[in-house]
């Protein structure tokens, strides 16, 4: 028993040697024959099959036509060699798309490899269990420039101003997403912002820190 784990651009899943395999023709049982209560299946090259969107990408049909290849190699007989697809009440759900060599026998069809596109399911969760991002960086051919709203703050004025209150109001505002920072910003302009923070009620928020801090027993 063997595995191999292959990692790709989630964005760019061809591959450099599809062209290799793109001609050879595999036996399909594709989903939606099977939900239609069908088990006809067609012969189609791998080119097509990842042209019409029929297996998801180039990476897992150059993997797929590599099986076949492999199973021809070591004596598998290929007029008993289909490969079935995943329906979508039995593929895993992280899975993009799923396809298992099945052997035909004297018990019926059986399953003996099985290749999926499983997304980034397993480094996410290793990385959940251990702590330590699994990525890889690219370097591109054009910077990629985006935008975004961020807080900033004269802390001198701000920690002068609320005192020890100064570094939750802080934290509170840098802990905004980018929509609730924007509407800060817009009732900013407008004059006017009340920010409640455990039992104190800052008013009249312009833009600088507050310099009219008010007590409120019975805020919420």
């Amino acid at each position: 028993m063997a595995e191999i784990e292959h990692y790709v651009d989630p964005d760019d899943k061809k591959h450099e040697r599809f062209g290799e395999v793109r001609d050879v023709i595999l036996v399909l049982l594709d989903r939606h024959v099977q939900t239609a209560g069908s088990t006809k299946v067609v012969k189609m090259s791998v080119g097509d099959a990842v042209d019409r969107g029929i297996i998801a990408n180039e990476t897992l049909g150059y993997f797929i036509a590599r099986i076949y290849q492999f199973l021809l190699k070591i004596g598998i007989n290929s007029e008993r060699l289909r490969f079935r697809q995943h329906m979508a009440n039995e593929m895993a759900h992280y899975a993009t798309d799923c396809w298992d060599a099945e052997i035909e026998n004297s018990t019926g069809w059986t399953e003996c490899v099985g290749c999926a596109d499983r997304a980034a399911y397993d480094l996410t969760v290793h990385s959940a269990r251990t702590g330590h991002p699994l990525v890889v960086r690219q370097a591109l051919k054009e910077p990629i420039v985006t935008e975004k709203e961020v807080a900033e703050f004269n802390k001198k004025l701000l920690g002068k101003t609320f005192k020890q209150a100064a570094g939750v109001l802080q934290q509170l505002v840098e802990a905004m997403d980018e929509p609730a920072l924007l509407k800060l910003k817009r009732e900013l302009v407008q004059g006017c912002v009340k920010i409640i923070l455990w039992l104190i009620n800052f008013l009249h928020f312009t833009g600088l820190p507050l310099s009219n801090p008010r007590m409120g027993s019975n805020s919420r």
